[in-house]
């Protein structure tokens, strides 16, 4: 899974981070991440606890997406400074080679931000599917496909 998941996130992420990211697997539990925040952050509007009337506008869901994208941004960003924070060695055989993850803030904001808009993505995906289960917000994101 992590190859494919390496092959998927080449499309858009620094190749340097990226190889960063496959060496130390840090693909799979930051893309499990953002699907089980998704997921959570979908299940609590549409099923419990914000399936309100007064909470089922177009507005809300906006912003329930915002607080699943800026948390897996916060997540991603704190990983990554806490791997640059370890001085992890490339090649041990080799210290010339310098360490893991140090690319530096540019590099760790674009990852964190490129995942939030991910998390956005299978936010809006996991709603498609949820939606048919509310009772108050059966129209967030948009009336088709429960029309």
């Amino acid at each position: 899974m992590e190859e494919s998941l390496y092959n998927f996130y080449n499309l858009f992420v620094n190749g340097a981070l990226l190889e960063d990211l496959y060496q130390e697997e840090l693909l799979s539990p930051i893309t499990w991440t953002a699907i089980g925040l998704a997921f959570v952050v979908a299940f609590a509007f549409y099923i419990w606890p914000f399936n309100k009337v007064s909470f089922s506008g177009m507005g809300s869901w906006l912003l329930m997406t915002g607080v699943s994208s800026l948390l897996l941004f916060i997540i991603t960003l704190v990983t990554c400074y806490q791997k640059a924070n370890q001085d992890i060695p490339r090649d041990e055989a080799d210290p010339n080679q310098g360490t893991l993850f140090d690319q530096g803030i540019s590099v760790f904001l674009s990852y964190a931000f490129e995942m939030a808009l991910l998390t956005a993505l299978i936010f809006f995906i996991i709603s498609m599917v949820m939606k048919n289960f509310s009772k108050n917000a059966k129209h967030r994101p948009m009336l088709w496909p429960s029309k």
